[in-house]
């Protein structure tokens, strides 16, 4: 980090790593009660969103290729890299995009910003769950990812389930239950594409 700020000293350095980690920290908590709209306060960022998908891509990749490593699995995955990419990054800017569209149709309007940070911090779940999925036990892993699927799923549906009831009364149950399937398919795409071997 010292190439970035040249000038900053070591202190200044780790005082904004621990406040950037505890921001972090803080909205991914805010998120699963479902107070993550009351939390950021017209003030959302895409800092924790952008930087949490990039992590994800990371730790996935280095994780699925370490795992089939231990495995006995001698293959080089470069295209896990690209392809956790598209996974990743198109989850949180397409599908907050796609609820966003669906709510101002059915006039009851979510701010796109708070639904990329909805999703984005949701995905932090991710991250240690990924690293533990090197783990050569078929039966852990997936029920670290679909645990990892249901925190974060909850999060999200926390955090939009308002919107889409005023908007849809007992309809909205099913937007919501499509919302949960389309997130429970990231995670079994997760553990089939990085994960099985």
């Amino acid at each position: 980090l010292f190439f970035l700020f040249p000038l900053a000293d070591f202190h200044f350095l780790c005082f904004f790593l621990l406040f950037l980690s505890f921001r972090t920290m803080q909205a991914t908590v805010k998120g699963y009660t479902g107070g993550f709209e009351d939390f950021i306060s017209n003030k959302p960022d895409l800092y924790g969103p952008f930087w949490i998908a990039t992590t994800l891509i990371v730790v996935s990749s280095v994780s699925g290729s370490f795992a089939q490593y231990l495995s006995g699995v001698k293959k080089n995955d470069v295209d896990k890299v690209s392809a956790s990419c598209f996974f990743f990054y198109g989850y949180v800017t397409l599908l907050p995009l796609a609820i966003w569209g669906l709510l101002i149709y059915h006039k009851q309007p979510m701010r796109l910003l708070t639904l990329f940070g909805i999703y984005g911090y949701a995905m932090s779940v991710f991250i240690p769950t990924a690293i533990l999925c090197t783990v050569p036990n078929t039966i852990f892993r997936w029920c670290l990812i679909l645990t990892a699927a249901g925190i974060s799923g909850l999060s999200i549906i926390m955090n939009v389930k308002k919107n889409f009831m005023d908007a849809l009364q007992h309809k909205g149950v099913f937007y919501l239950a499509g919302i949960a399937a389309i997130h429970l398919g990231l995670a079994i795409g997760l553990q089939l594409y990085f994960f099985l071997y």
